[in-house]
């Protein structure tokens, strides 16, 4: 009985050891793709890329891998990070410099893309990033990437829900098939060279929390969803510093989850409607050197108020002195000498 024993728990040994075993080799397209990856970037600060070696891939600096299948799931390499967890714990910040490698791709269970604030990535957006459909994020902030938005992120990652490709160089239009995007939350696109219309497909992501486009070249007009529920959890609405045209349409009303409606340094002309009063919880409103006709009198019914702007309009009328009693305003840019009876400052409950 004892002999037999032993052998089974052998067996048990062995088993366990291949298993161990088959854990520590990634699988050979993550592998392969991951050391692309690494061959197309010159320079690392971080040092981090310097421990990408055997073919352990899972505990590299900055990769996940999931628990059932061991595939890569995360490349996580911002700028900055948190360096030391186990030890004091400290904020690193870094930069690379080269390229992202078409290699990606062969990562096929990618579900994040983080190079955030690496500062020196340059070169397109790789076409092959269009294969990986299990992507959920994608953040590239703040790099020197250049050329158009490749259309395959529109038309086939449709798992997206965080689209960050702000502070680069890209240039071309926002390509109408945005609204394939159906899991999108978040969209920054800002600070870039991007031209052409705001595609009116964005107003039918309903998931939509927060969008960015400020300081490109967008002309046109301001998509926004015609009927109420449309985009029901939408924060932030930012489309300052480009070259829109045309009124605020009175369906920006029905963003009853507002917070935030920054229209500055456009060329948007006609009246603030006044269905911006649906608005209960508006915080920052910025339509500040535009064209528009303000009557600041609407501007009363703000009463969640904490940024105001307005100057460089056409102005009809005085400040309504009502706004000093706005308990969260502490910000505000309006071409009014304040009197002694308009006193805008910090107010605390």
């Amino acid at each position: 009985m004892a002999p037999r024993f032993f052998i089974c728990f052998l067996a048990l040994i062995s088993l366990m050891i291949t298993n161990t075993s088959a854990h520590k080799a990634c699988h050979p397209d993550d592998l392969k793709g991951l050391y692309g990856f690494k061959s197309c970037i010159h320079s690392d600060t971080s040092g981090r890329l310097s421990k990408w070696k055997g073919q352990d891939c899972c505990n590299w600096p900055g990769i996940s891998c999931h628990n059932t299948t061991g595939r890569v799931k995360e490349i996580y390499l911002p700028g900055y990070y948190v360096d030391g967890v186990n030890e004091s714990p400290k904020i690193v910040s870094s930069t690379m410099s080269g390229s992202i490698s078409s290699s990606i791709s062969l990562l096929t269970s990618l579900e994040v893309l983080n190079l955030n604030k690496l500062v020196g990535l340059t070169g397109p957006i790789p076409q092959s990033i269009g294969v990986l459909k299990n992507l959920k994020e994608i953040i590239l902030h703040t790099n020197q990437l250049s050329g158009a938005i490749p259309e395959c992120i529109f038309t086939n990652l449709t798992s997206l829900t965080t689209l960050n490709l702000g502070n680069n160089l890209l240039t071309g239009g926002i390509s109408e098939s945005i609204g394939n995007l159906q899991e999108l939350k978040k969209l920054t696109l800002s600070n870039n060279s991007l031209t052409g219309t705001i595609p009116h497909s964005i107003t039918k992501i309903r998931s939509i929390f927060g969008i960015n486009l400020d300081k490109n070249q967008l002309v046109g007009g301001i998509q926004c969803p015609s009927s109420p529920g449309q985009w029901p959890s939408i924060n932030y609405l930012v489309l300052e510093n480009n070259r829109l045209t045309g009124s605020i349409p009175n369906s920006v009303g029905y963003l009853t989850t507002l917070s935030t409606l920054s229209l500055s340094y456009n060329q948007l002309t006609g009246p603030i409607p006044s269905y911006l009063g649906n608005i209960k919880n508006l915080q920052t409103l910025k339509v500040n050197n535009n064209q528009l006709s303000i009557d600041p009198i609407s501007f009363s019914r703000f009463t969640e108020l904490s940024v105001l702007y307005i100057s460089h309009n056409k102005i009809q009328g005085p400040l309504p002195a009502c706004l000093s009693s706005f308990k969260y305003l502490t910000n505000v840019d309006v071409p009014f000498k304040r009197s002694a009876s308009l006193s805008i400052g910090v107010h605390k409950q």
